[in-house]
């Protein structure tokens, strides 16, 4: 009797360690929370810190992304403290900091900055950039302009990355405190997961780049779920998540008809998709997560010709006349959202008009001659 209660506690026991070692082995659970017209910068933060919804901002989960899909300027308020593991990817937009406050202060916490510029509305007090105590602090293509002091520090690690410049501090005056740190590493570009799909026929494209927080995997029945759809014969399924909202455009290699299953809803609701053929493809446009879902069929529609669809490269140079800035505008190397920033101008600046093509200005400012986009901007009479 003794010997078989002995045998059922090690069962237990084993039974128990195998639990914990596959609870263990979970993936670390993540939420996306967007800066956009309804959350702000620092109502995110505290969401990814809290898991819990602040004032319109999705709730955190685990080791969180706040994506910035605007400009932010935070008021004359320190933004919330950083107490998790948090990634903000700023896809080149401005931050504008109070001159009282440190940009962000980590707490014991882990925070990683991508593609953000930085400024301060003017350097009439001293103040630490970045504040890190007992924490970890990656910046990725990061520029602060208009500071005095470095990054304060205690018990802590600093990593810069990519091209990022701290107001033209030298490494010697960058850094006060304890910790440790490593400067001018290459930039570790995400996975591109969407252009790596099996099959290498199913092509998807974001507003973007492949590189801006779009993710995708390809899916075989089980992926699906749906035991209809796949009953019905489906072609080909990829399931679509990350920063989708930009606008990403799939391609699959086949003619036929699409259907969608959206990840907001639990299980997930299934839709048909408006489709359209180019050549011997099928393809559309979504802007939210999901599985898209190639079945027998026809596309609703055909695609326009590839050079209708080319928009007028004409350029008409300008002389005498300024464009005028509403918002905050990136200064672009070229007509396309996808040029690269070579600058930025600030809201209510004018630069000088050089020349225009539709929903493009060319201006100069700052030494800097590149482009802008016409919606917050406006060329007057000229």
């Amino acid at each position: 009797m003794v010997g078989s209660m002995r045998f059922a506690n090690v069962v237990v026991l084993l039974a128990l360690m195998l639990i914990l070692f596959l609870v263990a082995a979970l993936p670390v659970s993540a939420a996306e929370i967007k800066v956009d017209g309804n959350c702000t910068l620092r109502n995110a933060i505290k969401s990814a810190n809290d898991d819990k919804s602040r004032n319109n901002c999705e709730a955190g989960d685990g080791d969180d992304v706040i994506i910035m899909k605007r400009d932010s300027k935070p008021g004359t308020g320190q933004l919330a403290v950083i107490k998790s593991t948090i990634t903000i990817e700023g896809l080149g937009n401005m931050l504008e900091v109070d001159n009282a406050h440190s940009v962000f202060k980590i707490d014991g916490g882990d925070l990683t900055v991508r593609n953000l510029k930085v400024i301060y509305h003017d350097n009439t007090r001293e103040r630490k950039s970045f504040e890190v105590y007992d924490g970890r602090l990656t910046l990725i293509n990061v520029t602060v302009e208009n500071c005095e002091v470095g990054i304060q520090r205690r018990n802590s690690h600093v990593s810069l990355q990519g091209n990022t410049d701290i107001c033209d501090l030298s490494q010697d005056q960058l850094l006060i405190g304890s910790g440790s740190q490593d400067f001018n590493l290459p930039v570790v570009a995400p996975p591109d997961t969407c252009s790596a799909l099996p099959g290498a026929n199913t092509a998807i494209t974001a507003t973007y780049g492949q590189q801006s927080g779009v993710q995708c995997r390809q899916l075989d029945g089980s992926g699906i779920g749906v035991q209809s759809i796949v009953d019905g014969g489906f072609i080909a399924a990829v399931d679509v998540w990350g920063y989708v909202e930009q606008g990403v455009e799939i391609c699959f290699p086949q003619l036929g008809s699409i259907t969608f299953l959206d990840a907001a809803t639990s299980p997930r609701a299934v839709s048909t998709m408006d489709s359209y053929s180019r050549g011997n493809s099928t393809c559309a446009r979504l802007t939210r997560a999901g599985s898209v879902v190639l079945m027998p069929g026809a596309p609703t529609s055909v695609a326009p010709a590839e050079t209708a669809a080319q928009p007028d490269t004409a350029t008409t140079a300008v002389s005498g006349c300024g464009v005028h800035a509403f918002g905050h505008l990136k200064l672009l190397s070229g007509p396309s959202s996808d040029a690269e920033i070579i600058g930025y101008i600030t809201r209510g600046t004018t630069a000088t008009f050089v020349s225009r093509r539709p929903g493009w200005y060319q201006v100069s400012h700052g030494g800097l001659t590149g482009w802008v986009g016409g919606k917050y901007a406006d060329g007057g009479a000229c």
